[in-house]
């Protein structure tokens, strides 16, 4: 390396490490803010994103869906669930009313009633409406994994696809059609609230029988049926009936799937977030960074998308980046896990009355 002449003519010798070390310092942390900034712009700043709503309020998150079914982004917590699912209720609550987790502390005495599971927090993402359209189904197949798949009863060749889908490692479930409020159509043989017994009956095993090696039920739409207690009894003792869970999608603030799935005995689980209720890029990004708040709060969370081109470019790049970001992405069938591993074994006290 050259020396640094001086005034006198001379040359001084070069300080050549603390001027290397230099660059190379400027150059990381230059790195580094260009990587920070990346990511900020992807998922959002917590503290820009609660000045933007302050100053724009009508980009709230909470009544995304609103203007297709009412309240749809709202939890029902009165539903008879124990005090743990509660007080994750709350926490979810909290995150999705766009409130400051900073500034919002878990009460004291919710803190000793939830603690999130061990481990890293697990994302569960289901995509809905699957099967009917055969390229969007591929897209999905492309996507890292597991992910967990819902399938349309009626869709053509849905047993060959859910087979595909099972076999690279995803979760598989139904996608069990049911009325809504207002004129939308939820698809040949969906169940409505007036039908007589018998033929909602019918329609139910028709497509419960449609194809095989799912692991749950979840609600294509639903507003209306999901608020109806004594067919949603039917329909989830019949759901318990095949060994299954059933996912409540909450497309109303007035499900009642929770309450009637405790009277007959079916396990019952509910959606956190909407990814794409507004399939725009702008909206998709929001969700995810309230999907990675629940999860880093409450240990996981059950987020529902679909398979929309805008939702697809830009899951798939947060997917694959989740891992990195400590993040552990996990099929449906760990949420049941994670319930089960809560509950304390049950034995009988006597040989000739274990079942």
């Amino acid at each position: 390396m050259r020396g640094i002449r001086t005034f006198g003519g001379k040359k001084k010798a070069p300080r050549a490490h603390a001027g290397s070390a230099g660059l190379i310092a400027t150059f990381l942390i230059a790195i580094a803010g260009i990587l920070a900034g990346a990511f900020s712009a992807y998922v959002g700043e917590q503290g820009a994103a609660a000045k933007a709503r302050r100053m724009e309020p009508t980009h709230a998150v909470v009544p995304a869906f609103a203007s297709t079914f009412a309240g749809d982004q709202l939890r029902d917590v009165q539903l008879g669930v124990d005090a743990t699912e509660k007080a994750r209720e709350a926490i979810v609550r909290r995150v999705i009313e766009n409130a400051s987790l900073e500034r919002l502390p878990a009460p004291e005495a919710m803190s000793q009633v939830y603690g999130p599971p061990p481990g890293k927090p697990k994302i569960i993402v289901i995509f809905d409406d699957i099967g009917i359209d055969k390229r969007a189904f591929d897209q999905v197949m492309k996507l890292p994994g597991p992910v967990t798949v819902s399938f349309l009863p009626y869709a053509k060749d849905v047993d060959r696809l859910a087979a595909f889908a099972k076999a690279r490692g995803d979760a598989i479930m139904l996608h069990l059609p049911m009325e809504p409020v207002g004129d939308a159509d939820p698809g040949p043989n969906a169940l409505y609230s007036d039908m007589s017994e018998a033929t909602f009956r019918r329609a139910l095993e028709w497509n419960l029988d449609r194809f095989n090696g799912y692991v749950g039920v979840n609600n294509h739409m639903g507003s209306r049926l999901t608020a109806n207690e004594r067919l949603m009894k039917i329909a989830l003792e019949a759901v318990a009936e095949r060994g299954l869970f059933f996912l409540d999608s909450v497309t109303t603030h007035n499900t009642v799937a929770r309450r009637a799935g405790k009277a007959v005995g079916a396990e019952v689980f509910s959606r956190d977030v909407f990814i794409d209720a507004h399939a725009d890029r702008k909206s998709v990004i929001k969700q995810l960074a309230q999907v990675e708040a629940i999860a880093r709060e409450t240990g996981y969370v059950v987020a529902i998308a679909h398979p929309y081109a805008e939702t697809i470019d830009v899951i798939g790049p947060w997917l694959t980046s989740a891992p990195m970001r400590g993040f552990e992405l996990a099929p449906i069938t760990a949420l049941v896990e994670m319930k089960r591993a809560k509950e304390p074994p049950v034995v009988a006290a006597a040989p000739e009355l274990r079942l």
